[in-house]
């Protein structure tokens, strides 16, 4: 058999009585291992944040399944090198000091050709069973396994695509048989591994482009603000003066003035649209006084707009904090005024912001309709939308979390943002004075 059956007694192995090691579960076939490893790989790949971390759960959960003792990974190269400078390893030695067997454990890595048995895993690709280390193992290799009391052992790769990304080495101190069935179970568990994070790495990429384009996003809007505010708002600003110039005008005809008379209402009309377009975009107030002026304006805009009452309870004191924060704070309470407005049907609604030492929490509520299907502790909602999509990923990239509430009679979101120090506010002026008085 590949894997030795668990037993409840029977002798003990060598690393048992030395190390008090002594399993109190019932016996287990071979078939009912091999299936715990697979369901094992496949929920360690889905745990596990980077491959580091993968790679050691993935070495406790095998080495928990398989009662061996002791197991190591090594994270490869781009070109594969098996002892490239500073190439990352992975312990999981749970019995001994990890340094003392790492020291001896090194000592296995040749057979008795002089091959290195690990550089064969890689050229394959595929796991290798050493079932009798006393006979396949070089001289070093030999006593290494006789002093940690090591039998057999078993490597498999980490593919991805054709080339392997790391390494994973099992050591038993029980004979491991070759068996087809093994080998194959292995292979799988190093795919799963494989895929998982491979996915979890494009995922990564994603969300730094995310970031990217949200930071892109930022900037456009910027320019665009300033845009219209400086350009199109003073061309607007320069007809109405003109219009009004000719309104004192003697101009025949009635309906010549009446004309006259709405291209001046219309062009004040297009002038406040423009503006309020220009603020939405970005406020001045943000970047000039901080999130909580720029929040005080347009909520008292948004109010008038909609006619949805909103109360807002932000923080005694001003503060500044870092403008991704001030940023995100703005964002996500604009776009969630705005999906209220969209589709909620409210007549009130209310926000409140939060001021701990570590963290800065945002609430939404609203007395709508809800959301379609009742959703209750969400932490990342996946059908509710655009604009909740983009107020996640801006709160993921702040560090933060972001929780909606909803039970069919209105909707409530919960943000946290870390904190890590803010500082007292200083208006220009202010932060002039203090620079000359400090010169």
């Amino acid at each position: 058999m590949g894997v030795t059956p668990l037993r409840k007694r029977g002798p003990k192995m060598k690393l048992q009585k030395t190390h008090g090691y002594k399993s109190q579960e019932e016996p287990q076939t071979k078939q009912a291992i091999y299936t715990k490893l697979l369901r094992t790989a496949k929920v360690t790949a889905e745990e596990a944040a980077t491959l580091s971390d993968a790679l050691l759960l993935c070495l406790r959960r095998v080495c928990d399944c398989t009662r061996w003792p002791f197991a190591h990974a090594r994270i490869l190269s781009q070109e594969d090198a098996l002892d490239a400078h500073g190439a990352k390893e992975v312990w999981y030695v749970p019995f001994l000091d990890a340094q003392t067997f790492r020291d001896k454990a090194l000592g296995m890595s040749h057979l008795r050709s002089g091959i290195d048995w690990r550089a064969r895993v890689v050229s394959t690709g595929k796991p290798i069973v050493l079932c009798d280390l006393a006979h396949e193992l070089d001289l070093k290799g030999q006593r290494a396994a006789r002093d940690l009391g090591l039998r057999s052992a078993l490597a498999m790769p980490v593919l991805a695509g054709e080339s392997a990304t790391a390494i994973c080495e099992f050591f038993s101190s029980t004979f491991i048989h070759e068996d087809e069935l093994l080998q194959e179970v292995f292979a799988a568990i190093g795919t799963t591994l494989a895929h998982a994070i491979e996915a979890k790495q494009y995922r990564a990429r994603l969300h730094e482009m995310t970031a990217r384009l949200l930071s892109l996003q930022d900037d456009e809007r910027r320019r665009l603000a300033r845009e219209l505010h400086d350009t199109t708002g003073q061309n607007l600003s320069m007809m109405i003066v003109d219009i009004d110039f000719l309104g004192r005008e003697k101009i025949p005809g009635t309906e010549a003035r009446a004309r006259l008379a709405e291209c001046g209402e219309l062009a004040r009309r297009s002038l406040e649209e423009v503006r309020t377009f220009s603020y939405v975009l970005h406020p001045p107030l943000l970047e000039e006084l901080g999130v909580f002026p720029a929040l005080r304006q347009f909520v008292e805009g948004f109010s008038e707009r909609s006619g949805i009452l909103v109360t807002l309870d932000l923080p005694a004191g001003s503060v500044r904090m870092p403008p991704e924060i001030e940023t995100t704070i703005y964002r996500v309470v604009q776009e969630s005024l705005a999906n209220i407005h969209r589709h909620s049907h409210a007549s009130r609604a209310t926000v409140r912001i939060a001021r701990h030492p570590a963290e800065i929490t945002i609430t939404v509520e609203d007395n709508g309709s809800g959301l379609p299907g009742a959703i209750e502790d969400v932490s990342y909602p996946t059908k509710v939308g655009v604009g909740i999509g983009s107020m996640r990923e801006r709160v993921r990239q702040c560090g933060g979390r972001l929780e909606l509430h909803s039970q069919g009679v209105g909707t409530q979101l919960q943000v946290s943002l870390p904190l890590a120090q803010t500082q007292p506010a200083l208006t220009r002026a202010a932060a002039a004075a203090a620079g000359a008085a400090r010169s």
